[in-house]
């Protein structure tokens, strides 16, 4: 299973459907936005800046959602907490990426792997901020649970939606951006 587009349109339309899951997303979760099922995603399907870009627009409507129509509270701890969001999603990504280029491979297997570390990476860089910027009362395993299924729910839904589009949407498109010899 090849899960890299291979055209530029592709992964334009691709990240856009990204873009507008992730505003739709932090309107309707908030605070339990699946960045770790997004740096998975993003890591499996896009080059690397182009993911690393997408993640950070992910973030930035996360916070301007958040913010501006949810009425996050506009203190510094809110915003070191938001600060400390934006890294560690960057860090998913990137554990995610490695993951996925130590194995050749883009079976079900290593994406779930790769799944399963940036989610790790992303809960235990968010409770090391939690140490400095409070509310480690929000990592008992009920409450890291809850986020897990959250994000296995998103990552499982996208994927399938990536593979149906793929299948159809996706390659016609990358016909039409071939040029035929």
């Amino acid at each position: 299973m090849q899960l890299l587009p291979t055209s530029s349109p592709v992964q334009n339309i691709w990240a856009g459907i990204l873009a507008t899951s992730s505003v739709l997303g932090s309107l309707a979760l908030a605070c339990i936005f699946p960045f770790a099922a997004f740096a998975t995603l993003l890591a499996a399907t896009l080059p690397f800046r182009k993911a690393m870009l997408w993640m950070g627009a992910a973030w930035l409507s996360n916070q301007l959602v958040g913010y501006l129509l949810l009425g996050y509270p506009q203190t510094a701890n809110s915003f070191g907490h938001g600060l400390a969001i934006g890294v560690t999603a960057m860090a998913s990504l990137g554990v995610a990426k490695k993951v996925l280029d130590l194995r050749s491979d883009r079976s079900l297997v290593t994406l779930a792997l790769a799944f399963g570390a940036a989610f790790v990476a992303f809960e235990a860089l968010l409770l090391v901020a939690a140490l400095f910027l409070g509310g480690v009362q929000n990592f008992v395993p009920s409450i890291v649970w809850m986020i897990a299924q959250n994000d296995i729910l998103w990552f499982l839904g996208l994927g399938l939606l990536y593979m149906a589009l793929n299948g159809t949407l996706f390659a016609r498109i990358g016909k039409q951006a071939t040029p035929q010899g």
